[in-house]
């Protein structure tokens, strides 16, 4: 059978969220949903004014029991609602990252909310899903709030400079399995390296010339996206160039153009080593804090 999507679930609305976004996501795979609940093994007990981390048989039994319930309780849910859908569970021991890392080597793709239990109140991305993101080998979907009113459009950022071709695979394949337009969005950002008259005279400069370079952009788009319609021909295309020196960063173009979008795909450059490592850049970071959509980070060598 093929590798499930794995939902990270911890009774917070965020992983509530999280749980629809997976089950549409293993519906359009015809793939199973694995349902992942980690659960402390150690009790804290008082140690005169301190506290002390213990591990106890006892408390952790009764931690799996709690988790074990959580877990049959939401996928009987699942269940009810998606007859066809071939649903597991999984209790696993220790901390939620560790234990939603343990099964990315076998998902297709892990599912989390932005936040979980435990997070301050002004944290956008918690603890958990950074970690997630920074150390999973697989794609990971972040789920903020509550989905807006679909779109029927998927967005990919590209980087028409370095093309990520790992990045581009995963795009048209799940709008074809979605039956979703898509929609490839590049930012033209060369204001990181200008002064600020030089940003204001590329602004002027914008305004003189800048439809002969937007049509540029445009048509490299083209070029870099005609093989992959080909292998997708049912896939309905639209290319949209943003210039950053005008609008703002290259992160905020993409987070303001993803209200157009029911998901936002990304690239991140991986590493492997002692340890795999994906390393978030400026313009992911932007994007998984405030998109108005989940976000897909696809981990790849050549990541745009």
């Amino acid at each position: 059978m093929s590798a499930p999507v794995v939902a990270a679930y911890d009774q917070t609305p965020y992983s509530k969220h999280a749980l629809a976004e997976a089950v549409r996501e293993a519906v359009s795979r015809g793939t199973g949903l694995r349902i992942v609940h980690a659960y402390t093994t150690d009790e804290r007990l008082p140690m005169g004014p301190f506290t002390t981390v213990v591990p106890t048989p006892k408390f952790e039994q009764t931690s799996r029991h709690d988790a074990e319930e959580i877990l049959e309780e939401v996928a009987a849910q699942v269940k009810s609602d998606n007859p066809n859908l071939t649903t597991e569970t999984r209790a696993v021991p220790g901390d939620a990252p560790t234990g939603i890392l343990a099964e990315a080597s076998t998902a297709a793709v892990l599912v989390v909310g932005s936040r979980g239990r435990g997070g301050f109140s002004g944290l956008l991305l918690g603890s958990t899903s950074q970690r997630v993101l920074a150390d999973a080998p697989c794609p990971v979907i972040v789920v903020h709030d509550t989905p807006g009113k679909p779109t029927g459009q998927i967005m990919v950022g590209l980087d028409i400079d370095e093309p990520n071709s790992e990045v581009l695979e995963y795009a048209f394949d799940t709008a074809a399995r979605r039956g979703t337009g898509l929609i490839v969005a590049n930012v033209w950002d060369e204001s990181w390296t200008m002064s600020h008259a030089a940003r204001s005279h590329a602004a002027r400069r914008l305004d003189e010339d800048g439809v002969a370079s937007e049509n540029a952009h445009t048509d490299r788009l083209k070029e870099l996206l005609d093989p992959w319609q080909h292998k997708h021909p049912d896939v309905a295309v639209t290319t949209r160039v943003y210039t950053a020196f005008s609008t703002g960063t290259a992160g905020n173009c993409l987070v303001e153009a993803s209200k157009e979008a029911d998901l936002l795909i990304l690239g991140v450059r991986s590493e492997t080593g002692h340890r795999h490592t994906n390393r978030l850049g400026p313009v992911s970071h932007t994007a998984l804090h405030h998109a108005h959509c989940p976000v897909a980070v696809v981990p790849s060598s050549g990541a745009s």
